[in-house]
C-alpha cells in the first residue's frame, strides 16, 4: 500500500508541475557575464578562434545535458514510473482473474512490491524518460509555443513511439493477461501524453533558472551526477560531449543556424511526415489490444 501511496503523491505532484509550468517555454542559454569565453570571443571575432569556441561550445554542451538529465529524472519519477505503476495496480484490480499470472517482465500480477516498482523504474520509465528530454531538446523549436507545445509533443510520442516500443506494443503479452484492451489503452495514452506535457514544462522551467557554468555555478550541474550512477545515461553524454569537443574543434561556429527559419520549416514537415507516417501502425496496435 505505501508503494501505492507514493506513486500517488509523485503522480499528483508531476500533474501540478504540469499545470504550474506548462505555459514556459524552453530557453536557450544566452552568453553573458557568466560566460567569459563567449564574450571574449564576441569581442575578438564574430567566428571565434578554436581556443575559444571549444571550451564556449563545452560550456553549452553540459548546460543542455544538465536540462537533459534533470527533465528526464524528474519526467521518468513523477509520470513514466510512478502513473505508469498506477495504470498498472488499476489494470491488475479490473482483471480479478489474473491474478497471480506471471508478466512479460517476469512479475506477478497484483504484487506490488518496492523491488518491482524500482526495476520498473531503472529499466522502463527512465530510459524512456531520458530519450524523451533528449528528443524535446531537439525538435522544441519546430513545436507551438506555451501548453500546446507540451501536448503537442505529447502526442508525438503517443504516435511515434508508444506502440513501437512501450507501452501499448501489441506484442507485449501483457495485454492477453489484464485488460480490458479499450481501458489499457486509455490510460496509457494518457500517461504518454502527461509524460509530454511535463518534459515540455519543466524543461522550460528549468532553463530559466540554470545558468551557464562557471566557476561560481558549478554547484547548478550536481544534476549531472545522476549520469554517474545511472551508466546508460552517463555513456550517451559521454559520447555526445566527445562529438561536441571535436565538431567545435574542427568546425567553425555558424551562430543561428539552428534558429533559422528554413531549419525550423523544415523540422516541422519532417515532423508531421513521421506522424502521418505512424498512424497506420498506431491504429492496427491499438485495435489489436482492444479486441483481446
Amino acid at each position: 500500500m505505501i508503494v501505492l501511496i507514493v506513486c500517488g503523491v509523485l503522480a499528483l505532484a508531476g500533474v501540478v508541475a504540469v499545470v504550474a509550468w506548462g505555459g514556459i517555454d524552453l530557453r536557450t542559454p544566452v552568453a553573458g557575464a557568466s560566460d567569459p569565453t563567449a564574450q571574449h570571443a564576441a569581442l575578438v571575432s564574430p567566428i571565434p578562434v578554436r581556443s575559444a569556441r571549444v571550451p564556449a561550445a563545452l560550456r553549452r554542451y553540459a548546460w543542455w545535458a544538465t536540462v537533459v538529465t534533470a527533465t528526464g529524472t524528474v519526467s521518468g519519477l513523477l509520470i513514466a514510473g510512478a502513473g505508469g505503476r498506477l495504470v498498472m495496480r488499476v489494470l491488475a484490480l479490473t482483471s480479478p482473474l489474473a491474478e497471480g499470472r506471471i508478466t512479460e517482465a517476469q512479475a506477478h500480477v497484483g504484487d506490488i512490491t518496492i523491488n518491482g516498482t524500482l526495476a520498473f523504474l531503472v529499466f522502463g520509465a527512465l530510459p524512456g524518460a531520458f530519450l524523451s528530454a533528449i528528443l524535446y531538446v531537439v525538435v522544441h523549436r519546430w513545436l507551438p509555443r506555451g501548453r500546446l507545445g507540451g501536448v503537442t509533443f505529447g502526442l508525438v510520442l503517443l504516435a511515434l513511439f508508444a506502440t513501437t516500443l512501450e507501452p501499448l506494443r501489441a506484442g507485449n503479452i501483457d495485454f492477453d493477461i489484464v485488460g480490458p484492451g479499450w481501458l489499457a489503452v486509455l490510460l496509457f495514452s494518457v500517461v504518454v501524453i502527461l509524460h509530454g506535457m511535463l518534459v515540455a514544462a519543466f524543461a522550460g522551467w528549468y532553463s530559466e533558472r540554470l545558468p551557464l557554468p562557471t566557476r561560481r555555478t558549478w554547484p547548478a550541474y550536481t544534476p549531472l551526477l545522476a549520469a554517474v550512477v545511472y551508466l546508460p545515461l552517463g555513456m550517451v553524454l559521454l559520447a555526445a560531449a566527445v562529438l561536441t569537443l571535436i565538431v567545435s574543434a574542427l568546425v567553425p561556429a555558424a551562430p543561428g543556424w539552428w534558429t533559422s527559419r528554413a531549419l525550423i520549416l523544415t523540422g516541422r514537415i519532417a515532423l508531421v511526415v513521421l506522424v502521418v507516417v505512424s498512424i497506420p501502425g498506431f491504429i492496427g496496435s491499438v485495435a489489436s489490444i482492444t479486441t483481446r
